[in-house]
């Protein structure tokens, strides 16, 4: 471990000083700095279980088989209301509202649908699903797309489509959710075997933090679509792969007020080192990971160009 801070530190020293015209000086650099961090997360998650395991979701009564109707509407419900949720329990909320409030826990959103939009809002505070009005309120449109579009059955969001993730997202964005919540249902579902094949993380604040800490050396300033970048670099078979310890290290150290000293992967990251030396990377770095124009491309898209040779020499 103290190999590896010190190699980094190296790097960091490297990164404060370089010309803008180093072109190639600078890719072996970032290419080093990549593999260093990238062999961090994989190691704290293969080393340790709260970084592999997904978060407490609700209880499957059939988790090794093929998921239920009712089942998987609880589940999106939970997901879609994950958004802006802060500490409040979405699962316990939806788990309540599905087993002891509604008639029939199968038909979900054409329960929802039933209500007058009127009435749905108005059943705010006695349905307490979510802290915000404005989310309560959304999730009866998402009922009525769901009625439309798939029957009122969620399952048939991923059935036909197990392998190919990207149209699972393709057609979750049919009910106007919010692109990082699409993420996280498309990665949970990977987390319990229902689909399966590579993916993009969820790329959200906690996401964009941490990566841009840990690589750049500077949060600020990172887009979602720049995240997902970012970590299709350091996991490129399959970024989703280091979604949850980026979610645990940003949710647990990696805040606003950063708290480095506790922080498992201190001595693999680039802000941490800065921090310590006293000193910060030159932002050609940055302009060299994205570039002075931002191409969007699907994860399949992206995998077919050469990425950035992760050199491993010292």
């Amino acid at each position: 471990m103290t190999h590896d801070k010190d190699r980094l530190a190296g790097l960091v020293r490297q990164m404060a000083q370089v010309h803008e015209e180093e072109h190639v000086k600078i890719s072996q650099i970032t290419g080093k700095v990549l593999l260093i961090i990238s062999d961090a997360l994989f190691t704290l998650t293969r080393e340790n279980p709260r970084f592999r395991a997904p978060d407490s979701i609700l209880q499957l009564k059939n988790s090794h088989g093929r998921m239920t109707r009712a089942e998987a509407n609880a589940f999106l419900c939970a997901c879609f209301l994950e958004y802006r949720s802060d500490k409040t329990d979405v699962w316990d909320n939806v788990a309540f509202f599905t087993e002891e409030t509604l008639n029939e826990t199968e038909k979900l959103w054409h329960e929802i649908v039933y209500h007058t939009r009127e009435g749905w809002d108005d059943r705010f505070f006695d349905y307490n699903l979510h802290p915000e009005p404005k989310i309560h309120a959304r999730l009866y449109q998402i009922a009525t797309l769901m009625v439309r579009f798939y029957a009122g059955d969620g399952r048939q969001i991923w059935t036909g489509y197990e392998d190919d993730p990207e149209m699972v997202y393709k057609r979750l964005l049919l009910l106007r959710i919010p692109r990082s919540t699409a993420c996280l249902v498309i990665g949970t579902l990977k987390d319990l075997g229902y689909v399966h094949g590579p993916f993009d993380i969820v790329g959200d604040i906690v996401d964009s933090r941490v990566l841009g800490r840990m690589i750049c050396g500077d949060g600020n300033g990172i887009t979602p679509a720049k995240a997902r970048r970012l970590a299709r670099m350091l996991s490129p078979e399959d970024p989703w792969s280091i979604d949850r310890p980026l979610y645990m290290i940003g949710s647990t150290w990696c805040g606003p007020g950063p708290k480095c000293r506790a922080c498992p992967v201190k001595i693999s990251c680039v802000f941490a080192i800065s921090d310590e030396l006293g000193i910060r990377p030159d932002p050609v770095f940055r302009d060299n990971l994205f570039g002075k124009k931002s191409h969007q491309k699907t994860l399949k898209q992206w995998q077919k160009v050469p990425s950035i040779p992760l050199n491993q020499d010292g």
